[in-house]
């Protein structure tokens, strides 16, 4: 799965641009699997359509978000951020109580100094706020705002808290609300059926089998769709994500790389897991290759994509949710 970033538009429209224009291969956008998913939705008409975002601004610590258990964001770049605001409305299934969940992790080895624990004098805020989709945008106009600041008493080599917000959304989603819990199961082979999962994943990748792919992703697209973009077709931000997905199956270069080391991370319920890398810190251990064309020249990438993965009432299947 992805800590997804699809936050900054202007930034990820402009990259795309560069994707698109520099020769990559590319089939009719319109004919897709990909294309044809998000298609085949019926259009929204609700009287307002929130959109439902968070927020991290940090000093002195790396950083995890989490909403109802599933990982939005990550931050393990000794530098600062701006305009990364993640929707989340995915990870709203409906209006009521919500929660958000706040890891901080030390920075570790830097210029040789080794920063072991957060400090009282390290920071962090979270911003949560929501705009309405019908409405023209305004800066810093926000029709729901909730802040909070950590506060840090002591040295500790890991901190975590758990804050709430209410909602308001016009949409109810399954998601995960109605799975089974696998921390009750057999966790030797639970993580064997994860691991083909993921094996099974990587080999729809490498083989660029997109019609395979979209089959895997369906439920969790389908539900981002209707979320976060109201089943809105002409939303720049949707086009972005078609765009970015395309360019892993346009790709002259396949490559499947091992997992890393990795531990299993269960959602605060145990209805959701993901694997998280232990080799590189805030990762996924999932990479797979694609191959960039900008200015005439291949530029040749590891990706990284975590997934989060339940088992739906009444099946013995993994799939992925988010």
């Amino acid at each position: 799965m992805f800590s997804r970033s699809f936050s900054s538009v202007i930034l990820v429209l402009c990259f795309l641009f560069c994707l698109t224009a520099c020769g990559q291969k590319k089939q009719d956008v319109n004919t897709r699997p990909i294309t044809q998913l998000y298609e085949n939705e019926k259009q929204l008409d609700y009287p307002s359509m929130p959109q439902y975002y968070i927020e991290g601004y940090q000093s002195g610590c790396y950083y995890e978000l989490y909403v109802n258990g599933i990982m939005v964001f990550k931050h393990y770049e000794n530098v600062g951020l701006s305009n990364h605001a993640v929707p989340i409305n995915d990870d709203i299934l409906k209006s009521g109580l919500q929660e958000v969940t706040i890891k901080l992790f030390p920075l570790g080895e830097i210029e040789d100094e080794n920063y072991t624990t957060i400090d009282p004098d390290d920071s962090f805020r979270l911003k949560i706020f929501s705009r309405d989709k019908l409405k023209p945008y305004k800066a810093f106009d926000y029709d729901f705002l909730q802040e909070h600041k950590v506060d840090i008493k002591t040295s500790v080599p890991y901190f975590e808290e758990t804050i709430t917000f209410n909602v308001e959304v016009p949409y109810t989603l399954e998601g995960w609300s109605n799975s089974q819990v696998l921390t009750d199961m057999d966790q030797d082979v639970l993580e064997q059926e994860i691991l083909a999962f993921y094996e099974n994943y990587a080999t729809i990748i490498n083989t660029q089998d997109e019609k395979a792919w979209v089959e895997l992703i369906e439920t969790r697209e389908k539900e981002y769709f209707k979320a976060v973009f109201y089943n809105d077709n002409n939303d720049e931000e949707l086009k972005a994500r078609i765009e970015d997905f395309t360019v892993t199956f346009d790709s002259d270069f396949q490559e499947k790389f091992p997992l890393d080391n990795y531990e299993m991370l269960f959602s605060k319920d145990g209805k959701t897991v993901t694997l998280k890398s232990t080799e590189h810190r805030g990762r996924s251990p999932l990479n797979y290759g694609i191959e960039i064309i900008k200015n005439e020249q291949s530029y040749k990438y590891k990706r990284n994509r975590y997934l989060f993965l339940h088992k739906p009432k009444g099946s013995n299947k993994l799939e992925i949710i988010r």
